[in-house]
């Protein structure tokens, strides 16, 4: 009782420090925006040297338009930017780490793998949003992502508090197997990367926009990475998240054999592990097939993580409801 008091405790400031990361992100964004500059000094940069000036200036190595706002922040704001990037990075480290322990506290308390109902499985989604993120983010540099990621986070375990909240309770006897650990975790990896990935991919499709029909008032978005590096990442984490999930579709099936004594038995969970695991293999072809426009490649991307959502909520509930394979019934 004293862990799942301690979990719960947790996972409350884990809130708390969650909603000071979002501000602080936030806060970070509205320093990014570019300086609007005269636009007769843009006509006048050579025609060879515009698609090499970028938000870092003429020495910047990503190549973008110059646009009237191109010359980005001064010097002093650009510092701002940077020490409230690493203010909002290091309270996300802390809420990760705050997550993280109140799942483990939640498993130690129930002794099995905490993500035996919808509001175990809701926190340990969300910490596992959470903690990828955080790896990823100092080595790439991405502040600019983090009020899209933290947001979500956030979302989510309120959501799990207000709605989804159960005391820990027995797991019915087909789910006691180590495959639960194995299957289930892998998947919520696949999950945290397809999340980034979706979010990295909203933000190329924005940027691209605005890079095709520059606006006449700048903001943040202007001062992110090129669209193309955008797709790039996107593209990056969606192979590893793909590769995740392939092998959460094998050991699925696997434990599926190993309980029911069938590798497939059409319910609703297997079916819609495999419609995402196509959807994002079609992503995958189109994005290696020469020709094909990269924004109608990452709609699809999207698509797939609707479907991810789908999974994650609607199928999960449908399952518990009529009783069927579902690690994760209330």
């Amino acid at each position: 009782m004293n862990l799942a008091a301690n979990a719960n405790a947790a996972l409350y400031a884990s809130m708390i420090v969650y909603t000071l990361a979002m501000l602080a992100f936030t806060w970070h964004l509205a320093a990014r925006a570019p300086k609007v500059v005269d636009s007769k000094a843009v006509a006048e940069v050579p025609a060879q040297e515009r698609e090499l000036v970028g938000a870092g200036g003429p020495s910047s190595t990503e190549r973008r338009p110059v646009t009237p706002y191109a010359a980005g922040p001064d010097f002093e704001e650009s510092l701002k930017s940077r020490q409230r990037g690493n203010i909002a990075l290091m309270l996300t480290y802390l809420a990760s780490a705050l997550l993280v322990a109140s799942v483990l506290m939640r498993g130690l308390a129930v002794g099995r793998p905490p993500w035996g109902n919808m509001f175990e499985f809701a926190t340990a989604a969300a910490a596992a949003v959470g903690a990828a993120y955080s790896v990823l983010a100092k080595r790439n540099r991405w502040q600019w992502l983090g009020v899209f990621i933290v947001t979500p986070i956030l979302l989510v375990l309120g959501l799990a508090l207000a709605v989804l909240y159960t005391e820990a309770g027995e797991l019915m006897p087909a789910l006691k197997s180590y495959w639960l650990g194995i299957h289930v975790s892998v998947a919520f990896l696949a999950v945290a990367f397809f999340t980034l990935a979706c979010a990295v991919g909203l933000l190329y499709l924005v940027r691209l926009r605005r890079e095709e029909k520059p606006p006449a008032k700048p903001n943040f978005i202007e001062s992110l990475p090129s669209s193309a590096s955008l797709e790039r990442t996107a593209y990056s984490l969606n192979m590893v998240a793909f590769i995740l999930w392939t092998f959460t579709l094998i050991a699925g099936a696997i434990w599926a054999k190993q309980a029911w004594g069938s590798y497939w038995q059409w319910d609703p969970k297997e079916v819609w592990t495999f419609v995402i695991w196509t959807v994002y293999a079609a992503y995958m072809h189109g994005r290696a097939t020469a020709g094909v426009d990269h924004r109608r490649s990452m709609l699809i991307a999207l698509l797939g993580y609707v479907a991810v959502i789908i999974n994650f909520t609607l199928v999960n509930l449908v399952s518990t409801f009529v009783g069927m394979h579902n690690y994760s019934g209330m």
